[in-house]
């Protein structure tokens, strides 16, 4: 099946007739569709439409622009199981989790659009009685929205969400590995009667495209979710222009159990977020500390709960977790654990493809424990993207503290303790953006969401969110 790209209201084919060719992870022979491989010259239409489209948009009454919104949220909600599967094909996590994005992606886009009426302005006492101040806040004007493969919906739905919302006109990329569940979404919009050049979903060869949309003069604003090795590039590229940034880059997010510990939900928190989408998670657990003396009650547990997880095909209803996205990604987890073995640690679980015939065709990892890790490992100290979990112990709280805090990354942090005062200590020292305690929910759409250190900056969701894509105007009158 062919898709199209959405420029100027329009589905449209590449005008060289070039396709990318998207395949399933779980069975690389498959084809799930095809994909325009747009040209700059194309993009940078995508870019003009989106500028001509701003002066309107922006000036739509916010309740009209949430209608619009809401309505296209209302139909995407409609097709829920067909954009979930297209997901799931593309991407591979489980079928289960990729209805999970669909909804949650449109639940955070409607949460932004009931925002439209939230937006408001101030105004300040002067020194005179014919002198008045007042503050407005205005759309900052066209965004690069530019997408990550491991959750294409959620992380398009936390950027154009608020960008439509606050009148901004969007171009928007996803990643090419994962672009069908987000036109299939975006056209939903386009039915809703969102205006022609509003929302622009474009495809193609980052190389080619990408330096169009991180530096074109028409683009006010980019806002990105991917490594922090591209956040520098794309910063260096911004600069010229001095666009605002959003930058939610690298993980290699830390979990703290303290002796206290309730050690069932401590392992519970460790399965779901050091495994689910096979570890392909910005906020996923990359490395465990546990306080000696609970340590081997801790691994245990974690070792038989992580045994029940079943990988396979997203698409059957019985698997746990389905294979890595991208060959790249298989690669380097390979790399990192055969790395760490080399330099001592030692596999308590996982480790490798699993064996048969039904992982031959896909990128698919064993969850992976491993024990006698330490921080000169590729495994612990950077940010894997996969299914593998370091275990390491701890004796006072000021070496969990020192350990957590031990990475260039500050994205999201994870403590269990049933003391009050040591969950809120750690909280405070702990140098990440979030920290959940006793829970690993590290990135919901009512909350703010963003980074620390080289994790970037700017912020995700809640009501703070809209002030990333506003330009404050302080207007002074006399009278």
């Amino acid at each position: 099946m062919v898709f199209k790209c959405i420029v100027n209201g329009n589905l449209i084919e590449s005008k060289t007739g070039r396709v990318y060719e998207v395949r399933n992870p779980a069975n690389t022979k498959e084809i799930v569709g095809r994909v325009p491989l747009l040209s700059g010259e194309e993009v940078e239409q995508a870019i003009v439409s989106a500028h001509r489209a701003f002066k309107e948009w922006s000036t739509t009454p916010p309740a009209k622009r949430a209608e619009i919104i809401k309505k296209g949220v209302e139909i995407a909600r409609k097709k829920l199981e067909e954009i979930a599967r297209l997901l799931t094909l593309e991407n591979g996590k489980t079928l289960k989790e990729a209805k999970e994005e669909v909804k949650a992606s449109l639940d955070s886009i409607e949460y932004f659009a009931e925002g439209a009426l939230r937006i408001l302005g101030e105004t300040y006492p002067t020194n005179s009685e014919n002198r008045l101040s007042i503050v407005v806040k205005q759309p900052v004007g066209v965004v690069s929205a530019i997408v990550p493969w491991n959750y294409p919906l959620l992380l398009l739905a936390w950027k154009i969400g608020p960008a439509l919302t606050t009148g901004c006109t969007v171009v928007a990329k996803p990643a090419h590995v994962t672009p069908l569940s987000t036109l299939k979404m975006a056209e939903c919009f386009l039915e809703a009667g969102l205006p022609a050049g509003v929302l622009n979903i474009v495809t193609g060869d980052a190389r080619e495209i990408g330096k169009v949309l991180l530096t074109h003069p028409l683009i006010a604003k980019i806002a990105f979710t991917g490594s922090t090795n591209t956040g520098r590039m794309i910063m260096k590229e911004a600069a010229d222009t001095v666009k605002r940034l959003t930058l939610e880059l690298g993980g290699n997010c830390p979990l703290v159990v303290f002796e206290d510990a309730d050690l069932k939900e401590a392992v519970k928190g460790a399965v779901r977020r050091a495994f689910r989408n096979a570890g392909q998670v910005c906020n996923a657990i990359n490395r465990i500390y546990v306080h000696r003396s609970i340590y081997k009650d801790f691994l245990d547990l974690f070792l038989e709960e992580t045994k029940k997880i079943r990988v396979g095909n997203g698409l059957r209803e019985d698997v746990d977790m389905g294979p890595l996205t991208t060959e790249e990604g298989w690669k380097r987890v390979k790399e990192y654990v055969e790395e760490a073995v080399a330099k001592g640690a030692k596999i308590l679980y996982g480790g490798k493809k699993p064996e048969g015939e039904e992982y031959e065709k896909g990128y698919f990892f064993e969850p992976t424990i491993l024990v006698d890790t330490d921080h000169s490992m590729k495994v612990v100290k950077e940010e894997v993207f996969g299914p593998t979990a370091p275990v390491m112990t701890f004796d006072t709280f000021d070496e969990a503290i020192e350990k957590a805090n031990d990475t260039n990354y500050g994205l999201v942090a994870y403590v269990y303790t049933k003391d009050l005062g040591k969950a809120l200590r750690a909280s405070l020292l702990i140098e990440s953006g979030t920290v959940g305690v006793n829970n690993v929910s590290g990135g919901e759409y009512p909350y703010p969401y963003g980074g620390w250190k080289q994790s970037g900056f700017g912020v995700e969701n809640s009501h703070h969110v809209f002030d990333e894509y506003l330009n404050i105007k302080h207007i002074r009158i006399d009278f």
